[in-house]
């Protein structure tokens, strides 16, 4: 929720701070700067204190930061709490898959699937919610609701959940074990594999809304379109029951390719067929990012550093998708539709490296 609460609120905060609305993307880049430079850190905390204490720490930052944008004084410093938003899901994503792990290992692939069901019905909530609640409520007194929200869910879940770290290695076999991971042939190869994927989702999550009003939608149906591929991940939920019992090395390629071939044939501008990509691009990114995090732990032979492999595979996603997401800004800007056939293409070019991997782990 906390993730995407701020889009409806985009042009209201920099209207606020009287600045201008095209410095509205600083406020995704300052979250998303702070969510890709602490991956690692985060991973090595977590192989220090455990993943439950990582997690925890990681999602009450995120709500005190999110707090804080009601005494923002400037825009400036609200940009600062976005960083620290972004910093605290750095410490929590990848620590909660870990957390999972920790507490029930042999369903570890159904729970990472509702894992990531719940993110994105929490981040379709903040789009969609939160827009609505905006007519009643300033923006400040939302992201502070929100945030506070969150304390109380982490206050739960420290109550709730058990702590079942492993033993923590002593300094030099750490450093050890981290150079291990940082150079694992493996876990680089498959996190290059779906990096230009992770590049399209992230894109096609940003730009669904954007495409729909260019395609004469009215702003709240355009809107209703953005979110409704993030609720579309509870029907990936369902369908991961199926795909679970097939090879990963078939399930994910075959998925990357069928949907990289369903947004280029947005080219032709087919307004209704945009609610079927976001039908189908929502729940398929669970599918996906469930077994492909499943993958980490297989990987992984020692349960310390679950967390540290997968904030490995974020950290180069995130870079590498990034990168994507700004070329993809730029060429949508010449011509929105041939955009789509190229963000379908650059998924596939990454696609290779990591094939090898996937065969040899099932």
């Amino acid at each position: 929720m906390n993730w995407y609460n701020v889009s409806p609120m985009l042009f209201d905060i920099t209207s606020s701070y009287n600045v201008g609305s095209s410095l509205s993307g600083l406020i995704l880049s300052a979250f998303l700067i702070g969510t890709g430079l602490f991956q690692i850190p985060s991973g090595l905390v977590a192989s220090r204190i455990g993943s439950k204490n990582t997690a925890l720490t990681g999602i009450a930052i995120m709500s005190v930061a999110a707090m804080a944008s009601v005494i923002s004084p400037n825009f400036t410093v609200f940009l600062s709490t976005r960083f620290m938003v972004g910093l605290g899901s750095a410490f929590f994503f990848s620590s909660g898959i870990s957390v999972l792990n920790d507490i029930d290992e042999g369903n570890v692939k159904r729970n990472i699937a509702a894992f990531n069901t719940a993110f994105a019905v929490g981040g379709g909530f903040g789009v969609v919610g939160f827009a609505y609640f905006l007519q009643f409520a300033s923006w400040q007194n939302l992201l502070a609701i929100g945030g506070l929200v969150t304390v109380l869910l982490t206050l739960a879940a420290f109550m709730l959940i058990p702590d079942m770290s492993s033993r923590i290695a002593k300094k030099k076999e750490f450093r050890k074990n981290v150079y291990m991971r940082l150079t694992s042939k493996p876990l680089l190869l498959l996190s290059m594999s779906l990096a230009g994927y992770w590049g399209l989702n992230f894109t096609f999550e940003e730009y669904l809304q954007p495409f729909a009003e260019k395609l004469g939608f009215s702003g709240p149906v355009a809107g209703f379109i953005g979110s409704l591929s993030l609720f579309a991940g509870v029907a990936g939920m369902i369908l991961f029951a199926y795909f679970s019992r097939k090879k990963g090395s078939v399930v994910l390629p075959s998925l990357v390719i069928f949907i990289s071939a369903i947004l280029a044939f947005q080219f032709f501008g087919l307004p209704y067929y945009l609610f079927l990509t976001a039908i189908l691009g929502g729940s398929i990114s669970v599918i996906i990012f469930s077994i492909e995090y499943a993958y980490v732990v297989r990987i992984e032979t020692e349960r310390q550093f679950v967390a540290l492999g997968i904030s490995i595979m974020n950290a180069m996603q995130i870079a590498t998708g990034s990168a994507i997401t700004f070329l993809f800004g730029y060429l949508f800007s010449l011509n929105a539709f041939l955009s789509w056939v190229i963000l379908g293409a650059i998924a596939l070019i990454f696609l290779p490296m990591g094939i090898s991997v996937m065969r040899q782990k099932g």
